[in-house]
């Protein structure tokens, strides 16, 4: 997800105009983020499964207004705030408790725009901070419950998954910290009861370090103050750092005078890192979708230009966009990670119906990069199609070999495919460079840095690919 900043120094999202579709779902899912999108109507444009309890959505809210679906929200200010933000295209956070099962979140609505610029909608997420808030209460409670007894206080708050910083006395240079809070720290030896001590916690937020008068734990130890949950990065002791989420309150003694502070730190690394993997992936929508959307316009302007008629158009256009569905599909359904070369032939050729037997295919474990793996499904489309009117596969007798082999080679390791065709009609001594095969050729040539010749033989046609291994595959 990219940002754009606006006069107030605000961050908005930035997305595709469209977060529909199986391929997107897969991305969005992937997140685990109670996310909703808002059109600029406010009306529910999509949603992600964990968003489905909160709202007690189903697949067909989608396109309903905000104000028709009601969040189990202690203040359900969502439509309020979504018009706040469309309308001084600014950001909106705040706390939220469910009324179901007490779940708290931090609700954050923000703009997002179209790939023009223009602003597109809302989208609101909800970040589970239940374990947070519940530790920072059950803090708050020992702190009432057991001041002055902060050796009761250490064994007890050992057992707890929650950091915990305390300071007697207001020196703040001699912190207690409890065992999550030093391993935290990075702090080594920390098994074992008895207090643990450190020196100094040293945090950094917007890329700088707070000065003693800014930390958490000093704030509530000195001025006596409640500092609410904020985000910062705790230095280790190797020199790393790793996000955290930070509260502090004072301690009082029985006169109510502030004699300390103590904090609470929990670690959001893995939070984080669901953002940041959540902007990456909308970035690799946005980049899929453009892709997309440019190959087709290519395939359509060129088919138009030879298609013989408007039915010859249509039939031929949808069928090879039935091919990169079914390429797509496979690479959805490895996360983008990449495609086998034995599947997506074996995907590709099932569209063809051939017979049982009509299709010999060998080769050795080769796993296509996403880009390689989706020109090669249009490839192979176009020579299974080439073979099903005019080739092999038109005759009942007819049959096709393909194998590929890795060729080692100090100038750079190559592919080379094999695609051979048996029994079928008569071959013309020439063929002709029409749309299949120029669109080959081009594929071959262009997308994969590599080479396609084809070769008219008695006894079939024959086609020989051969491509570079680098950056069109991923492992061999």
């Amino acid at each position: 997800m990219s940002r754009r900043t606006d006069g107030g120094g605000e961050t908005e999202a930035e997305t595709p105009e469209s977060v529909d579709g199986l391929e997107n779902a897969n991305l969005l899912e992937s997140t685990q983020i109670a996310t909703l999108f808002l059109d600029r109507n406010l009306a529910l444009k999509n949603f992600t499964s964990a968003a489905k309890d909160l709202f007690h959505l189903i697949e067909s809210d989608v396109g309903r207004p905000i104000t028709h679906i009601r969040a189990h929200l202690d203040a359900d200010t969502v439509e309020k705030d979504a018009e706040h933000v469309l309308r001084t295209l600014s950001s909106i956070e705040r706390k939220v408790e469910s009324r179901d099962n007490g779940a708290r979140y931090v609700m954050r609505l923000m703009p997002y725009w179209t790939l023009d610029g223009v602003i597109a909608g809302v989208v609101i997420t909800f970040v589970d901070i239940t374990k947070i808030t519940a530790a920072e209460a059950r803090i708050d409670d020992l702190a009432i419950d057991l001041r002055n007894r902060v050796q009761s206080l250490e064994s007890l708050v050992d057992l707890v998954p929650v950091g915990v910083m305390v300071v007697e006395d207001n020196a703040v240079a001699n912190i207690k910290v409890n065992l999550a809070a030093a391993r935290l720290m990075g702090e080594t030896a920390v098994d074992g009861p008895g207090p643990r001590q450190t020196e100094r916690a040293r945090l950094f937020c917007g890329g700088r370090e707070l000065s003693e008068a800014e930390h958490p734990l000093y704030r509530a130890a000195h001025g006596g103050e409640v500092v609410p949950l904020i985000e910062c990065r705790l230095l280790r002791t190797d020199g790393s750092t790793v996000d955290v989420m930070m509260s502090a309150t004072p301690l009082r003694d029985t006169r109510g005078a502030v004699r300390g502070g103590i904090a609470a730190l929990v670690d959001i690394s893995e939070q984080k890192r669901a953002e940041a993997h959540q902007q990456v992936l909308l970035h690799e929508l946005q980049h899929r979708v453009k892709n997309i959307l440019a190959t087709i316009s290519a395939l359509a302007t060129r088919m138009l230009r030879d298609a013989p008629s408007v039915d010859g158009f249509s039939n031929a256009f949808l069928g090879r966009l039935r091919a990169m569905a079914a390429t797509h599909e496979l690479l959805s359904q490895a996360n983008w990670t990449g495609a086998d070369l034995r599947q997506l032939l074996e995907t590709t050729l099932r569209g063809q119906n051939p017979s049982a037997g009509a299709i010999h295919i060998d080769g050795p474990a080769v796993l296509l990069t996403p880009a390689a793996a989706s020109t090669l499904g249009m490839v192979v489309y176009e020579m299974a199609t080439n073979a099903a009117k005019y080739g092999a596969l038109s005759s009942a007798r007819g049959r096709i070999e393909i194998g590929w082999t890795v060729i080692r080679d100090p100038a750079g390791d190559r592919l080379r495919l094999c695609w051979t065709e048996l029994a079928g009609p008569p071959v013309p001594a020439t063929i002709a460079d029409g749309f299949g095969v120029a669109f080959i050729k081009g594929g071959v040539e262009y997308e994969l840095q590599g080479s396609a010749v084809v070769e008219p033989r008695p006894a079939g046609l024959r086609w020989e690919l051969e491509f570079p291994l680098k950056a069109n595959v991923k492992e061999v």
